[in-house]
């Protein structure tokens, strides 16, 4: 209702400006005194709209004033409306003769139960409470990322202290919730990080990879024909590698021979133990 009114007095500051430009320009003076009278227009509003709802009047006094408000802490309520918390005797004044208008004590009200009033900021509650600014703006309906409402009122923006004080709680029981929710995404963020620049590092070896040098090597058969061999290989050297061959086995082929010359026969242990006992046997055996 409140921003109704606001946005329809809005309108018709916006048109009357429009018009007075079509026949001069106002000046900066004009536009202040527009401004007060439209702020007051929307305190009298409010003062009325208070008077209507908890019967308060000018004329109540303070004491009954605090009934009708259903104040609990009344050195509080009276702190914020500026006067001794102890004085007894301003409980039997009357608000006119105080100085305070029920709009006022509305407010006090409100600081006593609430610790701030409908007239405090967005900014002011995000601090005062250690809440989000973007979850503050969240919950008076505007976009997250728009600064621009940060000093409206939660009058302003049609929301009352008892909701603030229903979205404080409700996110203080979500918050646990909610730093967890962060925490994860946050660890899963770095580890996907790593994993990717591990992944992109183990991947460039294979982009700069060296061409691998073709193997030189002769292949020979046993008769020394070249069965394959590099195309970039000499004759020369093939004529040597076949030359090389031929020596090596004749050399093994001469090793060979010359053991086998060597060689001592092989001998009978019994044998020769039998000559040297009988000397003789084979002429004997011939005898017989």
């Amino acid at each position: 209702m409140a921003r109704i009114i606001v946005l329809t007095l809005l309108l018709l500051l916006s048109s009357m400006s429009l018009l007075a430009q079509e026949v001069e320009q106002p000046s900066i003076e004009d536009l202040q005194i527009q401004i007060q009278a439209m702020s007051d227009s929307l305190l009298q509003l409010r003062e009325s709209q208070v008077v209507s709802a908890y019967g308060i009047r000018d004329t109540d006094k303070l004491l009954d004033a605090a009934a009708k408000l259903e104040i609990a802490d009344l050195a509080s309520w009276k702190d914020y409306l500026g006067i001794e918390p102890n004085n007894e005797v301003l409980d039997q004044m009357s608000l006119r003769r105080l100085g305070i208008t029920p709009y006022r004590a509305l407010l006090a009200q409100q600081y006593s139960i609430y610790g701030f009033t409908e007239l405090s900021t967005l900014g002011e509650l995000a601090a005062q409470k250690q809440l989000p600014v973007k979850k503050v703006r969240q919950f008076a309906g505007i976009d997250s990322a728009d600064k621009s409402f940060d000093n409206h009122s939660l009058q302003a923006l049609d929301r009352s202290p008892e909701e603030m004080v229903a979205f404080e709680n409700q996110f203080n029981r979500d918050k646990l919730r909610f730093g967890l929710t962060l925490l994860g995404i946050g660890v899963l963020m770095v580890f996907s990080a790593l994993a990717i620049t591990a992944l992109v590092i183990g991947q460039l070896k294979h982009l700069n990879r060296q061409p691998k040098a073709a193997t030189a090597q002769l292949v020979l058969s046993a008769s020394g024909k070249v069965l394959a061999r590099p195309v970039d290989m000499n004759a020369d050297v093939i004529a040597a590698a076949i030359a090389a061959l031929h020596l090596y086995k004749h050399e093994i082929e001469e090793r060979r021979r010359l053991l086998l010359t060597f060689r001592r026969a092989g001998s009978d242990q019994w044998r020769g133990s039998a000559m040297l006992n009988m000397p003789n046997r084979h002429i004997l055996r011939k005898r017989s």
